[in-house]
């Protein structure tokens, strides 16, 4: 069970640290703090009570589910059964309020900008932006092929297969065969290389991924990561891009102690005009994190 007064001291810790840097505001830091700092039941039967109201869940063949958002004429498939924890994937989507949410201030999208979307899970980041008419294309990374090919499937039911791509790979530092193991905490992953490539899994590093296909991003571009504690390899594989074209970044920090602040200081170090914003510690992790850092150097006219 949680210790609210050490969730809480924890919190402050982390708050203290990071404030100097000047990208972790008050009010950010504090999202959700009932989340944090209650038992989980409480967080878990709110989400109950909001995933009935807010979706349709129909299990499928070979243990998928297809989730139809009730109301906003979008649905994903997701593998296993669709349990409580399903409405916090839903709501950092919608809800601003919420610290997983990629896309406020100060990351700014039009209807020409890409994003390459690490990390794509089940799709409904990627889906919501064309929907939305948010951004002219995604480009999804996500190693799992049963969830790869549960991406496309959505992208079809969603009528945005014109303008998605999904690669099959995961991103990382270096370009070659990877297996995943586990981190050194339940809540993180780590990739390692493979060279038997016995596992069937494959990382590239997204500054080849852009030179093999002859990408140049912009600054109203977007790198999108949730790459399950290979977030900092993710962000090192793109140096060249980031220095060079300085795209917007929503990148995941909860997974790992150190990757909130060796991430934010090497975007600080590739492009000194980004603008940083830090939001909100994590209430699903064995102990509280920071959740999200975005950085931006772009302003729409």
């Amino acid at each position: 069970m949680k210790n609210p007064v050490g969730q809480l001291r924890h919190c402050w810790r982390w708050w203290r640290q990071l404030r100097p840097e000047g990208f972790f505001a008050w009010r950010d830091a504090a999202m959700q703090w009932d989340r944090v700092v209650l038992p989980a039941r409480f967080a878990w039967r709110a989400a109950g009570r909001k995933l009935r109201r807010s979706a349709w869940c129909v299990p499928l063949e070979e243990g998928v589910t297809r989730v139809e958002l009730l109301g906003r004429e979008l649905c994903f498939y997701w593998r296993g059964r669709a349990d409580n924890n399903l409405y916090f994937l839903i709501e950092q989507e919608f809800d601003s309020r919420n610290p997983h949410c990629y896309t406020t201030e100060p990351i700014v999208l039009r209807s020409d900008s890409r994003v390459f979307d690490v990390g794509a899970c089940e799709g409904l980041f990627a889906f919501r932006l064309l929907k939305e008419r948010r951004c002219g294309r995604v480009v999804c990374f996500e190693p799992d092929r049963d969830l790869a090919t549960l991406i496309w499937r959505g992208a079809v039911d969603n009528g945005v297969a014109d303008r998605i791509s999904v690669e099959p790979v995961a991103a990382a530092d270096f370009s070659g065969p990877v297996t995943m193991t586990p981190g050194e905490t339940p809540d993180a992953g780590r990739l390692v290389r493979d060279s038997e490539g016995r596992s069937g899994a494959y990382a590239v590093r997204l500054d080849d991924y852009f030179s093999n296909h002859g990408i140049r991003l912009a600054p109203q571009d977007l790198i999108k990561i949730d790459a399950e504690g290979a977030d900092l390899e993710a962000i090192r594989g793109a140096v060249e891009t980031i220095e060079r074209y300085r795209p917007q970044v929503a990148v995941t920090t909860y997974h790992v102690d150190e990757h909130v602040g060796d991430i934010a200081a090497l975007l600080k170090r590739l492009n000194p005009d980004y603008r940083f914003r830090l939001k909100g510690f994590s209430h699903w992790t064995s102990r509280p994190r920071p959740v999200l850092l975005q950085a931006s150097s772009f302003t729409a006219e």
